[in-house]
């Protein structure tokens, strides 16, 4: 007798995401399936009130979050605290974010190339995410999505055998 066949997780992609990470042809995944999700990015189905992956793509768009759009990003880690696995993957590197060479947005909030980046603003505005909304925070770098992949599959097993 041999094992039963594994049951492979459905990808879920939330339809406000612009730009999804392409998952299409990836057989570690039964479907994917693109729907509105009440937090996050990415998930997996049956799985959305236990995971939550919000996807951060630059430090431009975390400046703008914590910033200009501060509420909503808070209100939605409110909205996930009875998840188990609530996390910010980041696709730079910290040492890209740190590096004043390469971000700076000028007072008024606009990307220019000045010497004026709040990466304070940033790095406080994340710390306060983890340590208040027990929120994991990756950077992932250029390898984003495939820790993204990893840490869905990974919750997926933990979640199954957990079942059996």
């Amino acid at each position: 007798m041999g094992r039963p066949a594994k049951i492979k997780p459905t990808l879920v992609v939330d339809t406000r995401e612009k730009t999804p990470w392409d998952f299409e042809g990836d057989d570690a995944f039964e479907a994917i399936e693109y729907r509105k999700l009440d937090g996050g990015d990415y998930s997996i189905k049956g799985m959305e009130h236990l995971v939550a992956i919000e996807r951060k793509a630059t430090m431009d768009e975390l400046y703008n979050n914590f910033t200009k759009d501060k509420e909503r990003i808070t209100a939605e880690f409110e909205r996930l605290k009875d998840h188990k696995f609530r996390i910010v993957i980041i696709e730079e590197s910290c040492e890209d974010i740190m590096n004043p060479g390469k971000y700076y947005v000028n007072r008024k909030g606009i990307n220019k190339f000045s010497p004026m980046m709040p990466v304070a603003v940033v790095i406080s505005s994340l710390t306060k995410l983890m340590l208040e909304h027990k929120v994991h925070i990756i950077f992932g770098g250029a390898r984003a999505q495939s820790v993204a992949r990893g840490i869905l599959l990974e919750s997926y097993n933990l979640h199954t055998k957990d079942l059996l």
